[in-house]
């Protein structure tokens, strides 16, 4: 697809952008912004998975995390939320233990990283041809006994769920009052 300088600088910069959104997540003080970081990170990891080729998964990428899961999140964001909610400031005792949390999932990540073998796959024996990509679509949407359907719709009925359960949290006054 690209030669090899193009595709190491489109690495850099989709790497850079990732680690900088996903800061902007984590350090964000406003939930608005840290969702579109959010968006963001998610957007750049895809382009991260575009440069390595694969296509396919990284449209998947944009389609189920972006366009769904994340923009649910914002509509619940926008629906539920109230002005405290936008400016949070964690007491002490949180940070400390956000930190230590934070502290061990990178120690468990690099020990990971470092204790692992990484072979080099060439990309002729992964490329996804035509029929796969129908296969994979006909699995997803079967409902016989090795298809996905099914999973998916007990998803969708979750977040749907998660975001009915928001919403009757957020309200400003009492059922009874209706």
């Amino acid at each position: 697809m690209y030669d090899g300088t193009v595709a190491t600088l489109f690495f850099y910069l989709f790497a850079a952008s990732s680690i900088a959104l996903a800061l902007g997540v984590v350090l964000g003080r406003r939930l608005l912004r840290s969702a579109v970081c959010l968006i963001g990170v998610l957007g750049s990891s895809a382009g991260l998975i575009l440069v390595l080729g694969f296509e396919f998964i990284a449209g998947i990428q944009v389609l189920v995390f972006i366009g769904g899961i994340v923009v649910l999140l914002l509509f619940a964001i926008m629906m539920t939320s109230e002005g405290h909610t936008f400016e949070q400031r964690p007491s002490a005792a949180r940070r400390v233990v956000g930190g230590i949390a934070a502290t061990a999932f990178f120690a468990v990540t690099l020990s990971v990283y470092w204790n692992t073998d990484f072979p080099l796959v060439s990309k002729e024996g992964l490329a996804v041809s035509h029929e796969d990509v129908h296969a994979i679509g006909r699995k997803l949407l079967s409902n016989e006994r090795d298809g996905y359907i099914v999973p998916f719709e007990v998803i969708s009925l979750l977040l749907l769920a998660a975001l009915i359960g928001g919403i009757v949290i957020a309200r400003k006054h009492d059922p009874e009052d209706i």
